[in-house]
């Protein structure tokens, strides 16, 4: 069988999930090579994964390698997926894929003109948990969708201080969290037509509390909005609500909610791959549904092998650019929104991915294989 030959760029904590789970779940990726501009960190973590080494310079100029996995920090993707795709590389990027609409529009139109493959995490969405919900979906169990919501309370006070991106632009809530609940929702219901926001900021600059941090007693700028809501209006009529807020506890809480004419579907959290789904029916107690769909553990990487997956069979892949492009879209528009004060007409996009097949769960020798349903 061939394999997709390919490197890591970007050796950070979420590239040891990438590495693990590609390693231990995947066959049609091989990595061979991994990149960081901290030449320590990038030596560690070839030599925890049996990789080379390697400038990225080194790894565009590579005729073998294939397929870049971008995992660096948010502000990276553009300019460094843009170079690998300059130089005939399929990309697959960590979310979002860039920080601004227009950046994405000019990655998506290089990998046209390039005849290359560009896809983009979230892939959460290929989890279990998400493919059962859109199985019951598109089955008619809650009949037509009418309405959704999306909610995340987080304390990135808390979190911005270890990761210090997460107060930038590009890094903020509606980005770092906002595109796996629009990711969730956009593969089931499909494009949003308009877009009405308000957002505010809970302070403007945050003094760093945790005394084991280099940055400790210093003033960050927070620089976007962290307390963000929104109407989303889809193509298919359906209105969806977005909350996200930043600024509060930072016990997480979360809720995905579609309210169709015949049930209700309450889904688990889009952030994991099995978030458990339950169907709630008139007059009646809301009741488990059975994961019709693997992947229910830490699967980060799928997108990127599912992706892999179609290149050899020379078919769309489902983590594909034109909805990544939208929901990046979408964080443009609600931003656009909140500036204006008046609803966002949206542009792009996109044909809803098919559903992967459904059975494959399970990992033993006698059970179907998870990789199976990317074929």
């Amino acid at each position: 069988m061939r394999k997709i030959n390919t490197a890591i760029v970007g050796c950070g904590v979420i590239s040891d999930v990438y590495l693990s789970s590609l390693q231990e779940k995947i066959s049609v990726i091989q990595v061979t090579a991994c990149s960081d501009l901290d030449e320590e960190r990038m030596k560690k973590t070839a030599e925890k994964y049996g990789l080379e080494a390697r400038t990225y310079p080194d790894i565009l100029k590579d005729e073998k390698i294939e397929l870049i996995i971008n995992l660096t920090s948010p502000a990276a993707h553009y300019p460094l997926t843009k170079q690998a795709l300059e130089h005939g590389k399929h990309v697959y990027s960590e979310k979002t894929m860039a920080a601004k609409y227009e950046e994405g529009k000019e990655l998506c139109l290089l990998a046209d003109q390039n005849h290359v493959r560009l896809g983009a995490a979230p892939d959460t969405f290929l989890g279990g948990g998400i493919q059962t919900a859109k199985y019951m979906v598109e089955k008619g169990a809650i009949g037509k969708v009418l309405s959704g919501v999306l909610s995340l309370s987080r304390d990135y006070g808390v979190f911005g201080e270890n990761l210090p991106h997460l107060f930038r632009k590009g890094g903020s809530v509606l980005y770092d969290m906002g595109c796996y609940y629009l990711t969730a929702v956009c593969s089931i219901l499909g494009p949003v037509k308009k877009v009405a926001a308000f957002g505010k900021k809970s302070e403007d600059i945050h003094r760093v509390k945790r005394v084991t941090s280099p940055l400790f007693g210093q003033d960050l700028s927070v620089e976007d909005y962290n307390v963000v809501t929104a109407i989303l209006e889809f193509e298919d009529q359906a209105l969806v609500t977005l909350h996200l807020n930043a600024a509060s506890s930072y016990n997480e809480t979360f809720h995905l909610e579609l309210y169709g004419e015949t049930g209700i579907l309450y889904l688990g959290d889009p952030n994991i791959f099995g978030g458990e789904v339950f169907l709630q029916k008139p007059g009646n107690d809301a009741l488990k549904v059975p994961f019709t769909h693997g992947f229910l553990k830490e699967s980060r990487g799928i997108g990127a092998a599912e992706m892999a997956w179609a290149i050899l069979h020379n078919r769309p892949h489902r983590a594909k650019k034109e909805m990544a492009l939208h929901v990046l879209e979408i964080i443009h528009g609600i931003e656009k929104s909140q500036e204006t004060g008046s609803p966002y007409k949206m542009e792009s996009s996109f044909e809803i991915p098919q559903g992967l097949p459904e059975g494959f769960i399970g990992e033993g020798f006698w059970q179907p294989e998870e990789e199976s349903a990317l074929v």
